[in-house]
């Protein structure tokens, strides 16, 4: 669930020094509007890259 488990796995990662991508369209949730928050704070607090699963194949190569 996007608002929990890749939530604190993006953090984990992040605390590791890794670059963090996560593919919207491969998650589920819970709660949408959670959901949103979450990818928001992972994108602004994490720097994660947050798109598709094609966008992120394609811009991470």
């Amino acid at each position: 669930m996007t608002e929990q488990c890749i939530l604190y796995s993006a953090l984990d990662a992040y605390v590791r020094h890794f670059d963090v991508a996560v593919p919207r369209d491969a998650v589920a949730h819970i709660h949408e509007d959670l959901s949103e928050a979450a990818l928001t704070m992972m994108q602004r607090n994490m720097r994660a890259h947050i798109g598709t699963t094609a966008e992120l194949i394609t811009t991470l190569r």
